[in-house]
């Protein structure tokens, strides 16, 4: 019995000795981490950008009243062209009229005086002093005649451009109040929009420069799209809204294309040529706390944050102003779980579509 429990013993130690000497599992290789890359390089590219704005009169004029009075006659309607200093609308012009005939009167008065005092000084029969209080009572009736006849002559108002009336705002019967507005003038042979830009772009354009305006209202049914026409950068207005970062700029079309009115909505189109830009896919952008980024990988594929800075996009790609260099490499796909430091196997377009499954995103 004790030879047969030690016999037992014996055989159980032998077998756990065995396990103890079966040879290690075989230790499990990490999954590589695979991404896509870019290699920078320039390229000459053209910038295209469509800004969009309101048609509006190069010159609009609000014509007020100087004097005030009834209006007896107003000539133009809207839609009336009228010409420089065509007669657009007399006041009644009665008390004012009576008022110049009383100056002129006065100043033939001062005038007759003035020859009686100067026939008297010849002959030593009154005093210097009386000249000169003629002579100043003559200069007062001319001023007051000169005063008259120039309120007079605000009773009949003219205009001051070569334009088209846009709109009325009395009728003849109505009394018209001192500074009223009467008419509204508006030269419709040129026309203009502003339109903001991006501080960026605002420093790729310049006065005189050709823009291409398109204007939908123009459209027709022989006409698909809207209507073309060209027009230029006339003036860029030299501050910069700090909230926007954005600049103003006053686009002229002279002379207007025939339909074109104030109001009108228009598109803006600039074309920017640029010389050795580098472009990245906008994609590829990440953003922090800090600004802008990119990873890029080193020659020995190992993975690095690179901060850049950057300009104008253009379609699904944007420019690079800082950071990066020709021929460095950045990563446009394969982010999920991507640290700085990391080691990356690279893989062009085919094969990242096949095999990155978890690891591009």
């Amino acid at each position: 019995m004790f030879c047969k429990t030690h016999i037992l013993l014996l055989a159980a130690i032998l077998m756990l000795a065995g396990c103890d000497q079966q040879p290690p599992a075989k230790a499990r290789q990490p999954k590589p981490h695979l991404v896509e890359v870019l290699s920078v390089q320039p390229a000459d590219i053209e910038l295209e950008r469509i800004r969009t704005g309101t048609l509006e009169a190069f010159q609009t004029i609000n014509i007020y009243n100087q004097e005030e009075g009834i209006v007896t006659q107003i000539l133009p309607r809207e839609g009336d062209p009228v010409r420089r200093d065509e007669l657009l609308i007399t006041l009644d012009d009665q008390l004012l009229s009576a008022q110049l005939q009383r100056a002129r009167a006065v100043r033939q008065q001062a005038e007759k005086e003035l020859q009686r005092i100067s026939g008297l000084i010849k002959r030593n029969l009154t005093a210097r002093s009386e000249l000169t209080q003629k002579e100043t009572d003559l200069a007062v009736a001319k001023a007051d005649e000169q005063v008259i006849a120039t309120r007079l002559s605000y009773t009949r108002i003219k205009s001051p451009i070569d334009g088209v009336v846009t709109s009325r705002h009395t009728e003849p019967g109505n009394l018209a109040e001192k500074s009223s507005l009467l008419l509204t003038v508006a030269d419709l042979s040129s026309l203009r929009l502003k339109v903001d830009v991006s501080e960026l772009l605002l420093n790729q354009l310049a006065i005189d420069m050709p823009v291409d305006i398109e204007i939908d209202a123009l459209r027709n049914a022989s006409r698909a799209n809207a209507f073309a026409v060209s027009g230029k950068v006339s003036r860029i207005y030299p501050t910069i809204d700090p909230a926007t970062r954005s600049g103003t700029l006053e686009i002229s079309l002279n002379p207007a294309p025939q339909g074109a009115r104030p109001g009108q909505f228009a598109r803006v189109k600039f074309q920017i040529a640029r010389q050795q830009v580098l472009l990245l896919p906008f994609a590829s952008l990440r953003q922090s706390d800090s600004g802008s980024f990119v990873y890029i990988t080193d020659n020995d594929n190992t993975v690095q944050i690179r901060p850049l800075q950057t300009g104008l996009k253009a379609g699904e790609q944007i420019e690079v102003l800082a950071g990066l260099s020709p021929g460095d490499r950045v990563i446009t796909r394969g982010f999920n779980n991507l640290k700085p430091g990391m080691q990356v196997t690279v893989v062009d377009r085919t094969t990242v579509g096949k095999t990155d499954g978890a690891a591009a995103p």
